[in-house]
């Protein structure tokens, strides 16, 4: 069938199928990265949904790389070039990186380089990144320079790479964490995404002459002419690239909607929230102070259960009036004999979970992100209403008494995670459960 194919095409004899062995190896690097991130990070928070992701952006830049497309890309067709650009700048990294582990994020938030990575991917820095590599690597000098050697052709595509990875950060990364660019911002960065291409689109399309000598020189594998191919090249870049832009577009605004959608039907239930927290004491909380945690008299002691290397007791989450965000709740302490930092949080059925504070502040009551709590040897905490505690957001469906949600503790220096399973009860209830 293939040699029929290559006949009945054009295409020389030595385009039958060939393996790629450097591609093939590009891939299972990256499966392995993939494999040791996971390891390093343990993924509690939708792995499986993190691991296909991944999967299938190392599969898009697979098959930009290796055979048929990456060998006709390489110095046949200009058109079929472009369709590697699509999938190497647009649809491989928003996948890479949503199928990163949430823990890397969290290193990276904590990071020396979090400045540098914050100008970066800022939507400002990032997009005239994207533009200025987009033009440069379709300027006809750098593309007749670079496409005759392995090496430039395999720099050609790593700029390609990293200039889609920069791009699409702001969307998908949630570090560096920017209050304001919220689901409306994103659309609208898409948005202008789409416009920005409007002047590589132009010089490939409206170009009176062949603009790259290795596509003009190269032996003719289809009925198109060089400059109908390079017409071709332009309107993918163009209607590929909005293609891909407004599918992403199209998911953001209707996740979106469905939050803003259930914000307003769960009205109700925040004044429902807010007037728990006042009778709760939240509110009542000294800045800078946590609630005690002494425990009423003839009060039971909690059952401490063990979860290497601390132990937690009373893991609960309050069943929230809100159906798109919760809090847990629990006791922690440290029986070794080293201090133990937990610096982030995993939650299944969760996007995003937080260390959080309580405080009041001129009778105000606020919630702060912690980056971080400590425990001494030997230290026991509560995290209960009114101070510590770990905020769950973005849920993935409302939580009701009786649901178990998996929650993982990440430790500071590659100590470990602390798995443990917390029970959603009734908010009336809450006290009880923490042994207050």
């Amino acid at each position: 069938m293939i040699q029929w194919w290559c006949a009945a095409s054009g295409v020389p004899w030595t385009w039958e199928w060939q393996a790629y062995p450097g591609v093939w190896l590009f891939a299972l690097a990256l499966v392995g990265l993939y494999r040791g991130l996971r390891k390093r990070f343990p993924e509690s928070d939708r792995p499986e949904f993190r691991a296909w992701m991944f999967g299938l952006g190392v599969a898009a830049l697979w098959i930009a790389l290796d055979w048929p497309v990456g060998a006709l890309g390489a110095g046949y067709l200009a058109s079929v070039h472009m369709v590697q650009y699509l999938l190497i700048a647009l649809v491989a990294p928003p996948l890479l990186l949503l199928g990163l582990p949430r823990g890397l994020y969290a290193a990276l938030g904590r990071s020396r380089i979090l400045p540098v990575a914050r100008f970066l991917t800022h939507p400002i820095s990032a997009i005239i990144v994207f533009v200025a590599l987009m033009a440069w690597t379709h300027w006809a000098v750098v593309v007749d320079t670079l496409m005759v050697t392995q090496l430039g052709s395999f720099v050609l595509d790593l700029v390609w790479l990293i200039s889609g990875l920069v791009f699409w950060w702001p969307v998908v990364a949630p570090v560096p964490e920017r209050s304001w660019m919220g689901d409306p911002a994103k659309v609208g960065y898409l948005i202008v995404a789409t416009l920005v291409n409007t002047g590589v689109f132009a010089y490939l399309t409206f170009s009176p002459l062949p603009l790259y000598a290795t596509y003009e020189l190269a032996p003719p594998v289809t009925g198109l002419s060089t400059r109908d191919d390079q017409l071709l090249a332009g309107l993918l870049m163009k209607m590929g690239g909005a293609v891909v832009f407004w599918t992403a577009i199209t998911i953001i605004f209707f996740g979106w909607y469905r939050r803003s959608e259930s914000r307003e039907r769960a009205g109700a239930g925040v004044i429902t929230l807010l007037l728990l927290t006042l009778v709760t004491g939240c509110g009542e909380t000294a800045p800078g102070r946590e609630p005690t945690e002494e425990r009423s008299e003839g009060a039971p002691a909690p059952a401490w259960v063990d979860a290497a290397p601390l132990q937690v007791a009373s893991p609960v989450v309050g069943a929230p009036p809100v159906p798109d965000r919760a809090a847990l709740y629990l006791r922690i302490r440290n029986p070794g004999t080293t201090q133990a930092t937990i610096v982030g949080v995993d939650a299944q059925g969760v996007g995003t979970s937080q260390l959080h504070r309580t405080t009041t502040d001129g009778g105000v009551m606020r919630m702060s992100p912690l980056e971080a709590v400590e425990l001494a040897p030997g230290e026991e905490r509560l995290l209960a209403p009114g101070g510590l505690h770990v905020m769950l957001l973005d849920l993935e469906r409302p939580l009701v008494p009786g649901d178990t949600v998996a929650v993982r503790f990440l430790l500071s220096g590659g100590a470990g995670t602390v798995p443990f399973a917390a029970r959603v009860v009734a908010l009336d209830e809450l006290e009880r459960h923490l042994g207050g």
